[in-house]
């Protein structure tokens, strides 16, 4: 599958000082809206074999890509590529301007969750590709960014996981099993420096797990504690998990649900492709719940 993504613009500067901006990679990957990070910087006397290491955060954690020029025409033409996208300047006289034009393309070859920066950058939307020409535009003619933040309004946006089961036992031995973190957060991933308190509010502990392979660890605490109805617990990378419990006709409903709320296009690419990830497993874990808890209640 091939993503290309088009935007054009005009600039209020020669075709030459254009070009020089652009011959730094530091230049247009920071003009991406959001927070990002160049490092590992190599800037090739001809152009070409210039690369730089392009970072930004996804779930509190840097994801990478490597671009290098491949082609470098002066005053004409730069094609950047990765393993992920392929980006191409094109440049043209206009006047006392220079008409710029970046493509895009993205050739999606290997699964997502083989590739996790191809999973950081395939979410590299038009608003995105226009934001980075508009600050490309801005940062040459003001020296400041006019997009400073990814377009669309990720922030406020929440992204959810929801999922559910019913089990033949009361709801006490339910909710007794499941406020353990071991139980809730299921079997792949590990808790340590577990805390309780007496009320249940307060009680802390680190969860660790792994993400597209890559390894992260996170605070939890329980912010909200009900005997026999629900808990809260906020996660210090972000996301907030809340699992209820309630009487139904032969047994208990058991519902789970996390919440996170991306600072950025980045995190939304990834938290987006996570909870896609996520859903089969968290059906496999509601169902061991479900048979542990009747098994306990010689219902199974």
């Amino acid at each position: 599958m091939t993503r290309n993504v088009s935007q054009s613009t005009m600039i209020n500067a020669p075709v030459d000082k254009v070009f020089s901006f652009l011959s730094d990679p530091t230049n247009w990957m920071k003009a991406f809206p959001g927070d990002s990070e160049v490092t590992q910087l190599d800037i090739r006397p001809e152009g070409i074999g210039t690369s730089a290491r392009w970072s930004a955060k996804a779930w509190g954690i840097p994801m990478h890509v490597t671009h290098e020029y491949r082609e470098v025409v002066p005053n004409k033409r730069i094609v950047s590529r990765s393993f992920g996208p392929v980006i191409t300047f094109s440049l043209e006289p206009a006047g006392t301007g220079t008409a710029l034009t970046v493509d895009s393309v993205l050739d999606i070859q290997a699964p997502l969750v083989r590739v996790p920066a191809q999973a950081l950058f395939v979410r590299m939307t038009e608003d995105d590709i226009k934001g980075m020409v508009a600050n490309v535009k801005s940062l040459i003619e003001t020296g400041k960014k006019a997009v400073p933040e990814a377009a669309g309004a990720v922030s406020g946006q929440t992204l959810t996981m929801f999922g559910g089961i019913t089990i033949a036992a009361p709801v006490d031995r339910v909710f007794d099993l499941v406020k353990d973190p071991h139980v809730w957060l299921g079997p792949d991933v590990q808790i340590s420096d577990l805390k309780t308190t007496p009320e249940g509010v307060g009680t802390t502990f680190q969860a660790a797990w792994k993400v597209l392979g890559i390894p992260l660890k996170t605070t939890h605490e329980y912010t909200e504690f009900v005997p026999n109805e629900h808990f809260t617990s906020k996660a210090a990378m972000g996301p907030v998990f809340k699992v209820e419990v309630s009487a139904v006709d032969g047994g208990t409903r058991l519902d789970m649900r996390s919440d996170v709320v991306p600072r950025n296009m980045a995190e939304a690419a990834v938290d987006a492709l996570v909870i896609k990830m996520s859903e089969h497993s968290q059906a496999e874990q509601l169902a061991g719940i479900k048979a542990k808890a009747e098994a306990a209640s010689g219902t199974a």
